[in-house]
């Protein structure tokens, strides 16, 4: 019997789902290779450190960006290292995966990426969007005739869905999420303070103190960088309120996407999405005031998650044990 897995090979972190342990892995989404023989290096959280420091012979990096596989060879490299990590794949033992994949991939893309799998290990792969795995994984009863949505911001892309009887009615997909917030404090920080930091300073920052909503505060940050003027070293404190300054108008854009889908849905969809509101999921998702921004943005009851983080893989494996809730599409790919 072949072993069946769950993957969500997400932007800042790839998680894997099995049917006996459930969640096993929790990566970061980074690796190292050496330059000349492509051999792999480091993987997770040693080769996130190594990002922007390594010399000319190692390349480190982040293969997967905006939701997208960048770079093809290296994120075989580091699924099939995740995979021998947790002893999933061997040569006459190669799993069945299911994965989980942005809603807006077209075929060419949606063909890439299971070919990095298979390429990865893997004896089959089908595919279900990351979206509809959220809602799954948060609880919401998507096989119902009742409509809801589902709002997913994760490190690459925020995506939005309604979704009815087991499938998506309509969907929006925008390139604003965690990576772009990370882009926003470093361009706020240059324009403001004249201080020039890297995008790893950013993300600590954006994961320490950043928050959403004025209403909030989580203090300051010391951080260290270089003045853009002097070009010297410099250190300064950054304050939460800053960060909710720098990432409000990549909030508003998320929320007027996510609105908008409500033009492609029937007016009993529509009723139920303003009854029942919003379900708020993804890393992202977890900021401290995200919940209220979304719904100052939108005028709709907005909800997090239980475990908004780990809801996608948690809905893959929901998908795993009931095929049913994505019903009898599970196309599976065979090497």
């Amino acid at each position: 019997m072949p072993r069946y897995i769950g993957l969500d090979l997400g932007t800042t972190y790839t998680r894997i789902w099995t049917p006996d342990e459930g969640v096993i892995l929790r990566c970061p989404s980074a690796a190292a290779i050496d330059g000349q023989t492509r051999k792999l290096v480091a993987l997770g959280a040693e080769a996130r450190k190594m990002l922007g420091k390594t010399p000319q012979d190692i390349l480190a990096s982040r293969p997967v960006r905006e939701g997208m596989v960048s770079e093809f060879d290296v994120a075989a490299s580091m699924v099939h290292a995740m995979f021998l990590n947790k002893r999933l794949c061997s040569t006459f033992n190669r799993p069945v995966v299911l994965m989980a994949t942005p809603y807006s991939m077209d075929q060419v893309q949606q063909f890439g990426l299971e070919n990095t799998v298979i390429e990865a290990g893997a004896r089959a792969v089908a595919q279900v969007p990351a979206v509809f795995a959220a809602a799954a994984g948060a609880g919401l009863h998507v096989a119902s005739p009742r409509g809801c949505m589902v709002l997913n911001i994760g490190g690459g892309l925020s995506e939005s869905a309604a979704i009815s009887l087991g499938g998506i009615l309509a969907g929006r997909s925008i390139k604003v999420a965690g990576e772009r917030f990370d882009a926003a404090i470093m361009n706020y920080l240059k324009q403001k303070r004249n201080l020039v930091v890297g995008a790893s300073t950013a993300e600590e920052l954006r994961v320490r103190v950043g928050v959403c909503d004025n209403s909030l505060d989580r203090g300051s940050m010391t951080v260290y960088g270089r003045n853009a003027r002097t070009g010297l070293a410099s250190r300064q404190e950054v304050f939460s309120s800053e960060i909710c300054e720098a990432i409000t108008p990549a909030i508003v854009a998320i929320s007027r996407n996510a609105m908008s889908l409500l033009e492609d849905v029937s007016p009993m969809i529509a009723s139920d999405i303003h009854r029942y509101g919003i379900m708020l999921t993804g890393g992202c998702a977890a900021m401290p005031g995200m919940d209220l921004a979304i719904h100052r943005e939108t005028g709709l009851r907005v909800t997090l998650a239980d475990r908004p983080r780990d809801c996608v893989i948690y809905g893959v494996g929901r998908i795993l044990k009931t095929p049913e809730l994505w019903g009898t599409r599970l196309d599976y790919r065979i090497k």
